[in-house]
């Protein structure tokens, strides 16, 4: 990890609230959910302090829910919001209701969003560089994860092995990635 991106890291993790709030604008998540056409609630949490809050969990050092709730109440002290308990269980119901599509929406916006602020000066030899890394992860072999994941018409039930496969076009300028790809992977 380089020094600005570990600085970045420290920052966010020692930050009290929401830092992604800043990151992440509202409006970007609300044009993300129009276009994948999520209605929801207003609520205490909602996909806005959901994806900011989660956002927040994945970078720091203390993944707990507890700390994401925690993160959530330091944000909503100032407001005129009744601040909810510590019990995370809320909090977990509403990340699981996040879904895949609205994420990917989010992730593209982001990546257009550093595309944009590319200029030649950031180029090697005025080219843009991609580099390319890649992962397999395993998930539950669930009935919902084989709707979600579907096999191929060549595959046999006994077949389904529940792993997944992703990689990353990475944009050597910036660093950030502009072309994510997941799929299943087969094994016989």
């Amino acid at each position: 990890m380089t020094l600005r991106v570990q600085i970045l890291k420290d920052k966010f993790n020692q930050s009290l609230g929401l830092p992604f709030k800043e990151l992440l604008p509202e409006s970007a998540i609300k044009l993300a959910l129009s276009e994948v056409k999520i209605k929801y609630k207003k609520r205490l949490f909602d996909p806005f302090i959901t994806l900011w809050a989660f956002l927040s969990q994945v970078l720091d050092s203390d993944k707990t829910c507890h700390n994401a709730v925690s993160k959530i109440i330091a944000h909503l002290a100032g407001s005129d919001v009744e601040i909810p308990s510590s019990d995370t269980s809320a909090y977990c119901q509403a990340r699981a209701r996040l879904p895949e599509k609205l994420l990917e929406k989010l992730f593209n916006y982001s990546a257009q969003k550093l595309e944009e602020k590319v200029t030649q000066e950031h180029l090697w030899c005025g080219r843009n560089i991609l580099v390319i890394d890649g992962s397999t992860v395993s998930m539950p072999d669930t009935v919902e994860n084989q709707k979600e994941y579907p096999l191929t018409v060549h595959s046999k039930r006994w077949m389904w092995l529940s792993n997944s496969q992703n990689w990353c076009d990475i944009q050597f300028s910036y660093g950030g990635c502009c072309c994510f790809v997941h799929r299943c992977i087969e094994h016989s």
